[in-house]
């Protein structure tokens, strides 16, 4: 345990950016001042469409937001408000979530699926460049992307995760064998019908015992608005219930190492201290070193709070991304 103690010291000692970082942005109290209601958007897929919401002027500077796993794009709405006015932000329900379209079905969720929305919406709208403002699941798979199309992206956001968990060789065929029968539960589950509808209050309390005090009453009542669809006079649950078979792919730490060598964009890492940590210090470490490689920005900090902070108490987390984004890197 000492040696653990040691290095997460360490690692914040080489990483941590001082807290207290102030923005050139005026950040307005949270719930007072709010941008026009967001556009609801869809991008169009093969197998059916990733539901979004837009923010902001359509010739602002491009922002992909992806939320994390079995939440919805109404995880920024308390955050997006506080962030600069002239950023178009294209916050996405990620497949099987929110208001996106379910998988067929023998078709498994994976990273390789969001990477390719994220494509389509380049031709979409055109863009060369973008950033990303993502939490946990998003995030993995926003530094996967960045790894694969460094010259689409010239910043990210990771909140409260660096990268996608790691597989790990020792234990992967248990891993894998677990994955494959709940696959094989949660599609018979499906086929046999809709779940059981609830009430709503009852869905609320759900969600929130199951994120283990990191969603509180209001910000549950937020998810559900995307997170939660009308059957039977009752509510049940958006998102493919197959989602709850996570992982949703098997990467190598080496291979991710390789990717984050090859990222080019300025990388932001804000850690809620009370938040779930993947990995020990020393690989957090690791892949920070690995991101310097070709980045020249890299910035780690961290802030009290719990895996959605960003969610409940936006206002922490603001002027710290107000700040990063601010920040021109190449007239350093």
């Amino acid at each position: 345990m000492a040696n653990e103690s040691e290095n997460k010291l360490l690692f914040r000692m080489h990483h941590i950016i001082p807290r207290g970082l102030t923005s050139s942005f005026d950040i307005p109290d949270s719930g007072i001042t709010l941008p026009p209601s967001p556009q609801d958007i869809e991008i169009q897929m093969t197998w059916g469409k990733v539901a979004a919401k837009a923010w902001g002027p359509v010739n602002g500077r491009p922002l992909i937001a992806i939320h994390g796993w079995l939440d919805n794009c109404g995880t920024f709405d308390t955050l997006i408000p506080l962030l600069p006015k002239d950023l178009r932000i294209i916050a996405v329900d990620i497949p099987g979530h929110g208001l996106s379209s379910h998988f067929p079905p023998d078709i498994a969720y994976n990273y390789v699926d969001t990477l390719l929305a994220v494509e389509r919406m380049f031709e979409r709208f055109q863009w060369k460049k973008c950033s990303f403002l993502v939490h946990s699941l998003g995030g993995a798979t926003a530094m996967l992307y960045a790894g694969v199309f460094p010259e689409k992206v010239e910043k990210v956001i990771c909140l409260d995760i660096i990268r996608a968990t790691p597989t790990i060789s020792a234990t992967v065929d248990v891993r894998l064998r677990k994955t494959v029968g709940k696959l094989l539960k949660y599609e018979a589950d499906i086929i046999a019908g809709p779940e059981e509808p609830i009430s709503y209050e009852s869905a609320v309390e759900r969600w929130v015992s199951g994120t283990f005090g990191s969603l509180d009453e209001k910000a549950c009542r937020i998810l559900c608005q995307r997170g939660l669809k009308k059957l039977d006079g009752g509510y049940v649950f958006s998102r493919d219930r197959r989602l709850l078979a996570a992982p949703l792919a098997f990467i190598p730490k080496e291979d991710q190492l390789i990717l984050a060598r090859k990222t080019t964009a300025d990388v932001l890492v804000i850690k809620f201290i009370d938040g779930p940590y993947f990995e020990d210090p020393e690989d957090y470490q690791e892949h920070m070193e690995a991101l310097r490689t070709s980045s020249k920005c890299v910035r780690y900090v961290e802030i009290e709070g719990k895996h959605h902070t960003h969610l409940t108490h936006p206002e922490t987390v603001a002027p710290i991304i107000n700040d990063f984004l601010n920040y021109r890197s190449d007239s350093v």
